[in-house]
């Protein structure tokens, strides 16, 4: 499968993952369009088949047009959607009523089997006035490409937050051994040592297991006069608890 030419399921899934939606949601979408498609082209032109360039009949094994000529209509695929789109329906092995030129005979084409190009739909809904859904349009190739430009810019935002948590974690070795070394000399830094103690002692020793690590070290920052430059909830999302840990 493409992003052009795939089978009738496949494009009720493409759609539902590319409003990441469910599939009963899609397929209400897609009964929509084929329902305005209907009101214009057969209800006023009076063409009740679907154009085989838009929609045909494939083959078991890919896309290529069957040995036998087939007209599908309107009516068995908005059917189909409309089934689809109810969740306590089953559509499985859903099979669209067809009728078959080259025996002068109907015959119903399981749903797996009918191919139809994204491209030439969506351009067809234009010619009619119709605005398509997006997806339509677009395909998922567009917001695949869209997704990966905006990537890089996710990546440099996450590298700047790793950077401000390793400088300040870095910082705080450096003010914790510093406090250690030196003689208080002054009641606030005798209680600035003692607020230092306690919170790494509680960092060593939790005193239960849900214990909230990620205050702590932000507290004994505070402490220690290191500016940490992050919440507790981002340190908790890049600083992840060893698998022996208690949090």
């Amino acid at each position: 499968m493409n992003d052009d030419v795939m089978r009738i399921p496949d494009l009720v899934k493409e759609c539902a993952r590319y409003y990441e939606v469910d599939d009963q949601e899609a397929a209400h979408t897609l009964h929509e369009l084929i329902k305005e498609l209907s009101l214009e082209y057969s209800v006023r032109q009076g063409k009740v088949a679907l154009p085989s360039h838009i929609f045909w009949v494939g083959r078991v094994d890919g896309p290529q047009q069957s040995i036998r000529t087939y007209k599908l209509f309107f009516e068995g695929l908005v059917e189909y959607l409309d089934l689809l789109s109810d969740p306590l329906s089953s559509v499985e092995k859903y099979s669209i009523r067809s009728y078959c030129e080259s025996d002068s005979s109907a015959k119903n084409i399981p749903v797996n089997l009918i191919y139809l190009s994204r491209i030439a739909l969506g351009e067809w809904a234009l010619n009619a006035g119709i605005e398509p859904p997006t997806y339509i349009l677009e395909g998922s190739s567009a917001k695949r490409a869209k997704k990966n430009e905006e990537e890089p810019t996710l990546k440099e935002n996450e590298l700047a937050t790793v950077s401000r948590i390793t400088n300040g974690l870095f910082d705080l070795i450096k003010a914790i051994d510093k406090s250690h070394s030196e003689v208080p000399l002054t009641k606030q830094d005798k209680d600035r040592l003692r607020e230092i103690k306690r919170g790494l002692a509680l960092l060593n020793n939790p005193p239960r297991t849900n214990f909230d690590r990620y205050s702590t070290v932000i507290l004994l920052a505070k402490d220690a006069g290191v500016e940490m430059r992050c919440d507790p909830k981002t340190l908790r999302r890049y600083m992840r608890p060893k698998s022996n840990d208690n949090d």
